[in-house]
């Protein structure tokens, strides 16, 4: 057995111990055996030897002779002179197995199974003795040195200071103030921090040093965090310590903030590990240089309410949590409820969001929700027959908070009460539609492989490979549709698909890309194998759940992995006689070339619909999203562009471009139906062949999903009607990930591995949604997000959700003066028996306190906030 690696762990858990725990010293003399032939001189022998915290391996122990074997349990009592308050007992367990039972002044304690093997091994004790009993059940009970630990004075005025303050929150609990909090009903006061405060408290922590300053914004105090130009900034609280926070209870994270000026303000949550942000005014609100990719940046003066707000997040709170800075692979969550959890407001560095003038707040409130059920957001559907619209999102990086083997590295324990947290969520928001990623760039995530072949086929993780059935029965008891979402690379398993890389690019052998876990796997949509491949995938994964829950289809997103194929046969069956040679020859044949692999792209989508609905999924749906980015489309050019109605804000290498050209030249729609660009000698542009929903106008069941985010994204009726099919209208809002850009001056991670999703504030924050409204009526909206999901303006998001779920998913016309507002869009859809339904749009940046619209019945006037959605029933 290598040694180090048990070293170093050793040593990592020792010193964060050093300040709670001393070591005792022991002797021989101060052990008692039970048995005048059981020598337990053993135990205490190489103190000196041994280290601290213990390592190494110490070679004496116990001595029994073998012809007592049968007289066992026999017990060492270890005398210490004294009552100790004693925090653990460390053991070198050697070989065997056998019950080691540890008592306190004659009451047991806990039992050790001693299964480790030359190991050293903690055991938690935490009470007041002065013997310890070690009784030993039998001979597989082996163990050599021990070392025995108590509390340090300072521990011990810590733990007291505790016992006072759980004392002190019992007393209080019943007193805490309730109030009303729309939209969440009544809620109790839980914690509160004065961010304004000299010092504020609540462990405050702020990086760079100095980061924060107290300002007079509005009338009152408001700490400010300082823009610096070479790192991002944050300032840190701890909240809920010492408050008897619940595990799983509902929650309202809620961070007063100043709109008097642009800001941009991120907030991480470790109560539940989510990452968001909002940003005012005329910020860009995601990083502007970001490290990996394009963030398609966007700068518009949108107003200021010139008014203190309030961000919330309502969440379950997790088990555990991370301390400060947020994890990426199985690591311990250090603090526990009792501890509190940590809030971060932090920013990005000043070149990243130039025009903001720094993240601000004022207070930030924990409250507990006293009835969630109650927060469930009612919606009122379309009566049936007619269709229904969805709404649905994909997290991409949140789930390793339920990845670790062991309880202490999972922020939940059950990992399913992590999903039925999802399920609150979508009751909450008015959210119809369950997605979960069953592929993660080919990867299997929580199902199980061996119907197929198990490993061979696709690799999978034993103690998670139950947990997709599991999450299907738990949505279909909650009345959600379900919709799994697929990065499909071919099978990933020791003889699976994928990884025999049938897809060759044009112009070499090796990789299309020089991202190697992309190039690790692909397949190759022309090859019947690859389609048997992914009809197994469907048939263990939906087909043989849809008793379970009722199932929209399937969305499907590649990333780089269903690349454009070269390879000899696939153009043998395109042509037999053609070559790549050939193809780099003749233009015109490669035009051909690619317009043939386009349409087999095409049937192998229409195949899948035929597979799901001959399988007893009914009306199922395809989803394909061809962008493989997390921002979305780009602009295809290499000028850095932005998208502003402030061109003099943005002097170059920055590009400023008005929503105006955008709209007038096409730009949006020809990004979105562009190659990706090249570079160097890769094949971006083959890797990921653009969309071309042209070829599907006429396709029911399939859906090619326009990318959204940006105003400039939704401006144009023209990039909607592009994407519009006989199924309907698909759109999906890309956030930009914002990867690793908390970074100090010398570029290393500040808080550990870090993502956010960022919106526009207030009702801004359906800016974007509420024009997709206005000038394309999508039936389905869908989010692909970074981190564990939610919403910091859930008033707005909850209204919209519920007015664009009450319409039907069927076609909409836009009435012409139908508002005596140009800004106020009009919808309506038309139906033979159940009446007509308008759709009424605030697009403007203010507030229309009276509109005057014509409806079926006549005039009528609505006061309606920016980017407000309004549903309206006419039988």
């Amino acid at each position: 057995m290598n040694a180090l690696p048990l070293l170093t762990a050793m040593l990592l858990l020792g010193s964060s111990l050093l300040a709670q725990e001393r070591r005792l010293p022991l002797n021989p003399a101060m052990i008692r055996s039970s048995a005048e032939w059981a020598d337990f001189s053993g135990l205490a022998d190489e103190q000196e030897l041994i280290g601290d915290p213990p390592n190494g391996e110490p070679k004496h122990g116990w001595r029994i002779p073998s012809q007592h074997w049968k007289q066992f349990p026999v017990t060492a009592t270890i005398d210490l002179g004294a009552p100790r308050h004693l925090s653990a007992l460390w053991i070198y367990d050697t070989n065997g197995t056998g019950d080691l039972v540890i008592s306190a002044d004659g009451k047991v304690v806990t039992t050790y199974d001693c299964k480790s093997y030359k190991r050293w091994v903690r055991i938690p004790l935490d009470i007041e003795a002065r013997q310890l009993q070690l009784e030993l059940k039998s001979a597989g009970a082996n163990f050599t040195e021990i070392a025995l630990y108590e509390y340090t004075p300072e521990e011990l005025r810590a733990r007291a200071e505790r016992a006072t303050a759980l004392q002190r929150a019992r007393a209080e609990q019943a007193r805490r103030p309730v109030c009303e909090l729309p939209p969440f009903g009544k809620v109790i006061l839980v914690d509160e921090v004065d961010c304004a405060a000299e010092p504020p408290g609540h462990q405050f922590r702020e990086s760079p040093a100095g980061a924060s300053r107290v300002e007079p914004i509005l009338g009152k105090p408001c700490r400010v965090l300082r823009p610096a130009e070479n790192e991002a900034s944050y300032m840190a609280f701890r909240i809920g310590r010492w408050k008897l926070l619940k595990p799983g209870a509902a929650y309202v994270l809620a961070v007063e903030y100043p709109e008097d000026a642009p800001r941009s303000v991120i907030v991480m949550n470790g109560g539940n590990e989510t990452s968001r942000g909002f940003h005012t005014g005329s910020t860009v609100g995601d990083a502007l240089q970001a490290k990996y990719v394009n963030s398609n940046p966007e700068s518009l003066r949108v107003p200021l309410s010139g008014r203190y707000e309030t961000w919330m997040l309502a969440f379950n709170l997790h088990d555990r949590f991370p301390d400060l800075s947020f994890l990426r692979g199985a690591k311990e969550r250090k603090l526990t409820p009792e501890d509190g959890f940590d809030v971060v407001i932090a920013q990005f560095s000043k070149p990243n969001d130039p025009t903001s003038h720094g993240a601000a707040v004022s207070r930030i409130r924990l409250y507990e929700i006293a009835d969630a059920d109650a927060l469930t957001q009612r919606l009122e559907l379309p009566p049936a027959p007619l269709p229904r619209r969805r709404i649905f999102w994909r997290e991409e990086m949140a789930d390793g908070v339920i990845e670790g083997k062991n309880e202490t590295e999972r922020g939940v324990k059950n990992r399913l009460d992590w999903y039925r947290y999802k399920a609150k969520q979508m009751r909450w928001l008015g959210i119809n539609t369950y997605t979960k990623d069953l592929l993660e760039f080919g990867a299997c995530q929580h199902w199980d492989s061996t119907p197929g072949g198990g490993n061979d086929w696709v690799h999978f993780n034993y103690a998670t490979r139950d947990l997709w059935a599991q999450i299907v029965a738990l949505m279909g008891e909650q009345g959600f549709e379900v919709l799994p979402y697929y990065e499909y690379a071919g099978s990933k398993g020791y003889k699976g698909l994928g990884y025999q890389r049938r897809c060759k690019p044009l112009t070499r052998d090796d990789a299309y890309t020089h991202i190697k876990w992309v190039e690790s796997a692909n397949a190759d949509i022309t090859d019947p194998d690859t389609y048997a491949d992914f009809k197994k995938m469907l048939d263990l994964t939906v087909l043989c759940l849809k008793d379970k829950a009722r199932f929209a289809g399937i969305w499907i997103r590649p990333r780089w992995q269903l690349p454009m194929s070269f390879a000899d046969k696939t153009l043998a069956r395109f042509d037999p006689s053609v070559t790549r040679a050939k193809l780099l020859a003749d233009p015109d044949l490669l035009k051909r070339y690619e317009t043939w692999w386009f349409e087999k792209r095409r049937e192998f989508l229409v195949a899948m619909r035929d597979h799901l609905r001959s399988g007893g999924i009914e009306d199922a749906l395809v989803l394909y999203t061809a962008v493989g980015g997390e921002p979305g489309p780009s602009f295809p050019t290499w000028e850095k562009r932005i998208v502003t109605d402030d061109p003099a804000a943005w002097p170059p290498p920055l590009v400023p471009v008005s929503i105006e050209r955008v709209v007038n030249e096409n730009l949006y729609l020809d990004a979105l139906l562009s190659p990706q660009l090249n570079w160097g000698k890769w094949e971006w542009h083959h890797a990921n062949p653009p969309a071309d929903p042209d070829r599907y106008r006429n396709t029911p069941g399939v859906l090619l999903t326009h990318a959204f985010n940006r105003l400039y994204t939704v401006a144009s009726p023209k990039t909607f009607d592009a994407f519009r099919g006989p199924s309907g209208l698909a759109i999906v809002r890309h956030y930009a990930l914002n990867e690793n850009m908390m970074f100090d001056a010398a570029d290393k991670d500040k808080l550990g591995y870090f993502i956010a999703d960022i919106e526009r504030a207030g009702p801004y924050c359906m800016l974007a949604e509420a024009h997709a409204m206005a000038n394309g009526d999508p039936t389905m909206i869908g989010y692909l997000v970074g981190s564990n999901f939610g919403r910091g303006f859930p008033q707005y998001v909850r209204e919209f959700n519920a007015n664009f779920l009450a319409l039907p998913a069927l076609p909409s016309e836009r009435l012409a003066n139908a508002s005596d507002d140009p800004e106020v869009v009009v919808r309506i859809i038309r139906t033979p028996s159940h009446g007509s339904w308008l759709a009424v749009i605030n697009t403007g940046l203010t507030a229309k306190p009276c509109v005057r619209i014509q409806t079926p019945t006549g005039p009528m006037e609505l006061s309606l906030h920016p980017c407000e959605l309004r549903s309206l029933h006419f039988p």
